[in-house]
């Protein structure tokens, strides 16, 4: 996707301090709902939920109102692209770097090679992890023994390229390690002497060679355990594993993953956004999309970790689109609890509770319990609205009845506000969009009374609520 400036130029930006700006960051949950970026002033983490129907203005009244704030660091889902093209001119003239990698037309994107970043066994089985376990169906009731064998094979190949300088070090790489490992009998020695080697594979030789040379590869260790299974399970598990990282060897993801230029570490220092594209409607990119989101939040922890206090200099939020449907960050139950700690926030934008269900967290309630501030904005779901009205001790029916471009915000510590959503166009003048071009404001008439707030009142005074 390329974008131009519609100016023809952009305004050199400003020199100034990040941690100077960020003294009076705010966070605009709805309107007349601003809080303090800062959680160590608030004692609120920055962990939200945004839960609502599609087109209940999730996107252009919470997301959008706090992109045009531009404070702290981003890195959103941007299904379709739409966000990279109205803010690109906007932060690069306040100053920012803006990265596009983009999963839906990978010839654009910025070069991200996750196999490049690296740096321990570790991190092997994280990527390995992100690219074989599918958290989409953790409920289905599949034999695990086939996900922790891919798994292995996987850890081998990759530790294999880690330990050896194999090229190209990417999922092509991986493609061209996998074709070798057809296996064949081998007759070695003559006479008494003679071997045979049902097993013997242009792999097997490789990963020998590696023992030879290095008798404590941990590569070779992980081969070892996949390379006992008898020839049809290992024939199995090999064609589960060319048949997925077939859809990631394409001409145009090749280029993407030729050579690497995001380095978390580096962007956690200055004023970065990231803009992940990916399809709304093609799920065949998701796995190396949840593997960018998931390397993402590992690498500025780590980077946060090499900082005196273990924070960032400038704070992180991560915008997540209908997560868990499309976007998942592998273990995030696990890390979300210790990422405030290290200026790190997420914001879960979902349909309905249900999509933590699919994103496999099952009825673990940690992702929500670690969410100091859950904003609803209506819809049908009836599990959802049972749990909203739940949490503000009204009605089911008055949650299921709520107005168009309402919401109820809970934040922890503080009773639940009922109010309008924000609107793009209020902030703060110093913040007005440049070179932003002007957009429909979405229709907020409902009912026939010309305030819903008061026709909703009045639908709650005639309704069944008993």
């Amino acid at each position: 996707m390329l974008i131009q400036n519609a100016k023809g130029k952009i305004s050199p930006a400003r020199n100034t301090d990040p941690a100077k700006e960020l003294e009076n960051a705010k966070y605009i949950l709805a309107r007349n709902v601003i809080r303090d970026l800062d959680e160590r002033k608030t004692l609120i983490n920055n962990n939200i939920i945004v839960a609502g129907s599609s087109g209940s203005f999730k996107t252009s009244r919470f997301v959008e109102p706090n992109l045009q704030r531009a404070e702290g660091n981003y890195v959103i889902s941007d299904p379709k692209g739409s966000l990279i093209k109205k803010y690109y001119w906007l932060f690069k003239e306040k100053g920012y770097d803006v990265i596009q990698v983009d999963f839906q037309d990978p010839a654009t994107s910025m070069h991200w090679n996750p196999l490049t970043q690296i740096t321990c066994t570790q991190d092997i089985m994280k990527i390995a992890s992100a690219l074989c376990l599918d958290k989409t169906s953790r409920k289905a009731t599949i034999d695990p023994y086939w996900d922790s064998m891919a798994l292995l094979f996987t850890c081998a190949l990759i530790g294999y390229m880690f330990e050896t300088g194999y090229k190209p070090c990417s999922f092509r790489g991986i493609l061209n390690l996998l074709r070798e490992g057809d296996r064949h009998e081998r007759v070695s020695g003559s006479g008494s002497y003679r071997t045979r080697n049902p097993k013997a594979s242009a792999l097997s030789d490789r990963f020998e060679e590696l023992y030879r040379k290095h008798p404590d590869s941990w590569a070779y260790e992980q081969f070892k355990n996949v390379d006992a299974a008898p020839d049809k399970t290992f024939d199995t598990i090999r064609s589960v594993l060319v048949s997925k990282f077939s859809n990631y060897s394409t001409k145009e993801i090749d280029e993407m993953t030729s050579s690497n230029d995001i380095d978390f570490s580096e962007l956690s220092g200055k004023k970065t956004i990231i803009f992940v594209i990916q399809s709304d409607h093609d799920r065949a990119m998701d796995g190396l999309v949840n593997l960018f989101f998931s390397q993402a939040i590992d690498g500025f922890i780590k980077s946060a970790d090499t900082y005196p206090n273990q924070r960032l200099p400038i704070p992180v939020r991560f915008f997540l689109d209908d997560y868990g449907a499309t976007t998942v960050i592998d273990n995030l139950d696990a890390m979300i609890s210790t990422i405030r700690s290290r200026g790190i926030s997420v914001v879960l934008i979902l349909q309905s509770e249900a999509q933590l269900l699919k994103a496999g967290y099952g009825e673990n309630k940690t992702i929500i319990s670690n969410c100091d501030t859950y904003i609803y904005t209506g819809g049908n779901d009836i599990e959802t609205a049972r749990a909203v009205s739940t949490r503000c001790n009204k009605p089911l029916q008055q949650v299921l009845y709520m107005p168009v471009g309402y919401c109820w915000v809970f934040t922890r510590g503080s009773k639940p506000v009922f109010t309008q959503l924000a609107d793009r166009q209020e902030v703060p003048e110093r913040y007005e969009m440049i070179s932003v071009p002007a957009t429909k404001k979405p229709e907020m008439k409902p009912y026939a009374s010309e305030d819903p707030l008061e026709e909703f009142m009045e639908l709650l005074e005639f309704a069944d609520i008993t």
